[in-house]
């Protein structure tokens, strides 16, 4: 069985020159820092996150705070706009049996993957910033997922 961890980046700043450079506030900095507890105990196979500098230093600040991983990678296919079949895609290529599984991304996209994994639906649920969905799988596909929560601490 896999585990995917989702986790929404932190409270960003809602003014930028363009929406890739969008900071993480102070508020969205302590957030994800509270949150990281609640996954410091895991040990990630893999970590992926956005490119955008929100999800960027929401990962920087993961790591501050303990969480680990053998390999992070920083991908495209899960910025706000894209669909989900190149994140399936790309989770299903991976090789493992219990892979660890954390996804640093953005609301739109968070939802959207989450509803897909369990509900076969690619509308989308609201996922708060700095919100981690935990979600268990034999395979990374439509409705073979089991939503086992959506964890915040603040």
């Amino acid at each position: 069985m896999h585990k995917l961890w989702i986790m929404r980046h932190g409270q960003a700043q809602s003014m930028a020159s363009t929406d890739e450079l969008r900071p993480l506030t102070d508020q969205g900095r302590q957030q994800v820092s509270i949150n990281a507890q609640l996954i410091s105990n895991e040990h990630f196979t893999h970590v992926f996150v956005s490119p955008y500098l929100r999800a960027q230093q929401t990962w920087e600040v993961l790591q501050s705070q303990g969480v680990r991983t053998q390999r992070c990678i920083t991908v495209d296919w899960i910025t706000p706009d894209v669909p989900t079949a190149p994140a399936l895609d790309e989770l299903l290529s991976l090789d493992g049996d219990q892979l660890n599984i954390l996804l640093v991304c953005h609301q739109t996209f968070a939802g959207r993957l989450a509803t897909h994994l369990c509900d076969g639906s690619t509308r989308g649920r609201h996922v708060e910033t700095a919100a981690i969905v935990s979600i268990q799988a034999e395979v990374f596909a439509g409705q073979c997922g089991m939503l086992k929560g959506i964890l915040s601490s603040y």
